[in-house]
């Protein structure tokens, strides 16, 4: 019989292996708030029980390793981010045109477009949490205040990770990585530090402003320049405004502009194409460096 609710959860962790490595998160995180929880409310209900013996009593109640992770795996099924499908039924031409009429697409795009904000968010607050932190790191108030800061870095990471399941279909946490309460002040401040996903959730807050950069400058280009050579007949023809003036104004004959509409519908599918596969790459690196299961 396991006594000890550390014991639990590493028999617990062995039980999922296999599993997704979001859902390792979530499991655990559940397993061990419920699990802390209890036992703090078994033994201010039962003072007179040993904290083997309250342990023994709430893991009962919660369920053997295998059982537990078992219902998580099926419950997983039934879980999958609504972007997450890729259903390739069509090939060809088809399915380059298809692209058009795929949320998941248009989802990566609108990731790539907000992730200049996000990223300028990320960057800044991350930046000035470290440099306050490691300014003040000497006096009192400074550990405290470096905890508060990395524990925000992780709550910032945890947003992230649900705007990237939403928008980009990667399978991310749906549970904040928990701190044992039992550990007190000192456990807490150390198991902050001491956590990968801590540092490397703080190293992709800092990253994602240059790729915030990339990917806004080159999605809205891509786009800019798609939808002008798709209006160009609008503004020669009708508005009397010339599209091409850059590095000098440059009129459309008329008979160039069926293909120049035609290059810039190309364009724009294009674009669609490159960012959901550019989606696909941020989410794997996403769950790369925002999962800790």
């Amino acid at each position: 019989m396991i006594k000890l609710i550390e014991d639990y959860l590493n028999a617990f962790r062995e039980e999922l292996k296999g599993s997704d490595r979001a859902t390792i998160q979530d499991a655990l995180s559940d397993a061990e708030d419920h699990l802390s929880s209890a036992l703090d409310t078994e033994l201010s209900e039962n003072p007179d029980e040993t904290q083997n013996e309250a342990a023994r009593s709430i893991i009962i109640r919660y369920g053997e390793p295998e059982e537990v992770a078992e219902h998580y795996r099926n419950v997983e099924k039934y879980t999958t981010p609504a972007l997450s499908s890729d259903k390739r039924t069509r090939r060809g031409l088809s399915a380059f045109c298809g692209i058009i009429a795929d949320p998941s697409a248009w989802a990566a795009l609108l990731y790539m477009i907000l992730s200049l904000a996000t990223g300028i968010v990320y960057f800044t607050w991350a930046v000035t949490g470290f440099s306050v932190s490691a300014s003040l790191i000497v006096l009192i108030i400074g550990v405290p205040l470096a905890w508060l800061f990395f524990l925000s870095f992780r709550a910032i990471a945890f947003i992230e990770g649900r705007i990237v399941e939403t928008l980009l279909g990667a399978r991310m946490p749906r549970r904040a990585i928990f701190i044992s309460k039992g550990e007190g002040w000192w456990g807490s401040i150390k198991g902050i530090f001491s956590t990968g996903s801590t540092w490397s959730s703080f190293i992709y807050l800092i990253l994602m402003l240059p790729l915030g950069i990339l990917y806004f400058t080159v999605f809205i280009t891509l786009i800019a320049v798609s939808l002008a050579m798709i209006a160009d007949p609008i503004f020669e023809l009708i508005l009397d405004i010339p599209v091409f003036d850059f590095p000098a104004v440059w009129w459309t004959p008329i008979w160039l502009m069926p293909f120049v509409v035609l290059g810039g519908v190309v364009l724009f599918l294009s674009t669609l194409h490159l960012a959901k596969m550019t989606g696909r790459l941020q989410g794997k690196l996403a769950r790369t460096m925002l999962v800790s299961g």
